[in-house]
């Protein structure tokens, strides 16, 4: 696909996400879709399969940089608290800059296709594993005993980031990284020693 098309495409799936979020999914039409982006009907189909390939091209948005950022943060040979404290960072700052994506993703997961429905449960199953699993080595490596099942504790911080669509505001008076330092103060609490960079 030539970088121009590629280019439109991502900017029709943006405005989409935008009029998902504001109409629902069910009441948005493609002709909502084009006057929104200010396409005429014949030509958006240049660019798009579908309403429900829009949805999924979102889960995408909302997960493949991620992943990759994810991987680097997981491969390094960094202490099991250093790596947290930037999967942390990752997190917000993936949460608040593809805001939009999350937010008609994760209000929309009925009306995803199966294919990406499962895909993106698959995703934040993993997801969720990597960061438990580190919360161990955390815990391990600090001689730390557990304070609740990490499962639980990975689960209930990843939901917190996932859930920032409904309420942060990136232009309000706290930054994406204050945001991240506050969160590193709280989670110290069930994990001591977060909040301390090395």
């Amino acid at each position: 696909m030539p970088r121009h098309k590629a280019t439109r495409t991502e900017k029709i799936v943006a405005v989409a996400a935008e009029v998902f979020e504001a109409n629902g999914y069910r009441n948005t039409t493609i002709d909502d879709i084009c006057q929104a982006a200010g396409i005429s009907r014949p030509t958006i189909y240049n660019y798009i399969e579908s309403k429900p390939w829009l949805l999924k091209q979102m889960v995408a948005m909302a997960t493949d940089e991620l992943t990759v950022e994810l991987r680097k943060v997981l491969d390094t040979p960094s202490s099991p608290a250093e790596k947290l404290r930037a999967l942390v960072r990752l997190h917000i700052e993936s949460a608040t800059r593809n805001r939009i994506y999350y937010a008609t993703v994760l209000s929309e997961l009925s009306e995803l296709p199966d294919d990406a429905r499962r895909s993106y449960r698959e995703w934040s199953r993993k997801v969720t594993y990597d960061f438990a699993r580190l919360i161990d080595e955390h815990l391990d490596s600090q001689g730390l005993e557990r304070r609740m099942e990490t499962g639980v504790l990975a689960n209930l911080i990843l939901t917190t980031f996932t859930s920032l669509y409904r309420w942060y505001d990136p232009s309000g008076p706290t930054t994406p990284n204050e945001l991240a330092k506050d969160m590193l103060v709280l989670l110290s609490g069930a994990l001591p020693g977060l909040d301390q960079p090395e």
